[in-house]
């Protein structure tokens, strides 16, 4: 498929990448620029807008097309329209009394907090500019935030919360979603659509959060969110009862939430990077100067490998299994110089590691090219260093098995170098 902004071919997997919750914002992404008539993607074959589904059975994510015509032979929908679909799962359906009684107990609770106002259910709200509206289940006014309550119970297409989300917004108003209840692990995939778009959060309104809301005079209902862990992943999810007055509201992106876990996930994600150029930093300077061989080298390698690991990565048990020539070519191809061993000149660390180390000459090369250390190793080597660099080519083209990379070390080679990346 073609991104429309850039003109870029990409592959669909590249694009909707192995985070799930960044997955399924981009679902809401996609849909939202489709309905402003402005694709994000297009087919690549057809040029017609595509946009992001979801496997209920395995939560597993694909494109579609917005409409097909027998011209592409990438065919991505079944028979029916959306719309079809629609009108025969609702057609004749009438409102159940879960639902009714959801929008009495909003109502209720609403009206036992006096910060809100302008309380009604299923009033027509109209746009300001635009012969649009709504019919939300319950509307209200919260410190002049106008709020449009809305319970869901069964599947809603992401392309119709899309499109209210787009109408609220455009008012200034803030589309609040509620549930009856909220499996989290085990949610659908409008759960998710609601849950992972709101900051991770997601909200429930039933009999026990009625009665704390009367009994504290004031709405209350049941917050479940998720803690982002320092590692990047998603944790544990966690359940409260918690005052409406004690959410964050912003109307500009549409989210309602009790727990920051996209600030939680920003700020353990600084203070992971800075950990990270702390370590790298001390790692360098105890290598590249006399720590490696000081009186303290093996205190100081058990305390370098806690703190490998707590950044994932795992350093052998003793020292004198490090695969120290690696660091050296790699550290000498940063600094210009040799580091870690006795030699005056870069370009003898190259045919060290060209003549007895080949496993790490490619990482080398990419390293010495990164660091702009080419024309140093041409100066200094003379005819030398190109001889020997060009039969190491041609045996590479013969065989290149002598010269794969040691993959067990790119994990460490990633987290010291990281302006290596992508290791070739």
């Amino acid at each position: 498929m073609t991104c429309c902004d850039t003109g870029r071919a990409l592959k669909a997997a590249d694009v909707i990448g192995s985070d799930y919750s960044e997955a399924v914002k981009l679902r809401m992404a996609v849909h939202t620029r489709m309905l402003n008539d402005d694709p994000l993607y297009r087919c690549s074959v057809c040029n017609v807008p595509v946009y992001v589904c979801c496997l209920r059975s395995e939560k597993k994510f694909f494109f579609k097309h917005r409409h097909e015509d027998g011209n592409c032979p990438a065919v991505t929908r079944g028979s029916l329209s959306q719309e079809e679909i629609n009108a025969r799962k609702y057609n004749g359906a009438k409102e159940s009394n879960l639902h009714r009684q959801m929008k009495s107990w909003l109502a209720q609770c609403l009206t036992l907090d006096g910060r809100f106002n302008d309380i009604a259910e299923e009033p027509r709200w109209k746009g300001k500019f635009s012969g649009e509206w709504r019919r939300p289940d319950v509307r209200a006014t919260y410190n002049g935030i106008p709020i449009a309550f809305e319970v869901q119970l069964s599947t809603t297409y992401l392309n119709v919360i899309a499109e209210r989300r787009q109408f609220y917004l455009e008012q200034g108003g803030l589309l609040f979603w509620v549930f009856a209840a909220f499996e989290g692990e085990n949610s659908r995939m409008l759960e998710d659509d609601v849950f992972y778009n709101n900051n991770q959060n997601a909200f429930v309104v039933n009999a026990n959060t009625v009665e704390a809301s009367q009994d504290a005079h004031e709405f209350r209902l049941e917050c479940i969110w998720a803690e982002s862990t320092k590692s990047g992943d998603t944790g544990a999810m966690h359940r409260k009862t918690v005052a409406f007055h004690e959410l964050t509201l912003d109307p500009t992106t549409q989210r309602a939430f009790y727990f920051d876990f996209d600030g939680k996930r920003q700020a353990l994600s600084q203070e992971r990077t800075e950990e990270r150029a702390r370590l790298r930093q001390d790692f360098e300077d105890w290598f590249s100067g006399q720590g490696f061989y000081s009186e303290n080298k093996f205190a100081d390698w058990e305390r370098f490998r806690g703190r490998f690991a707590r950044q994932g990565v795992e350093m052998p048990r003793y020292l004198n299994q490090l695969e120290r020539g690696l660091l050296v070519a790699l550290y000498s191809a940063k600094h210009g110089r040799p580091i870690g061993v006795g030699y005056k000149k870069l370009v003898e660390v190259a045919h060290r590691v060209a003549t007895g180390e080949k496993r790490h000459l490619t990482w080398f090369m990419h390293a010495a090219k990164a660091y702009k250390r080419l024309d140093d190793l041409e100066e200094q080597g003379s005819q030398k260093w190109h001889q020997k660099h060009e039969a190491c080519r041609a045996e590479y083209r013969k065989d290149p098995k002598p010269f794969e990379p040691m993959r067990d070390q790119q994990g460490l080679v990633e987290l010291l170098f990281p302006e290596l990346l992508p290791l070739p």
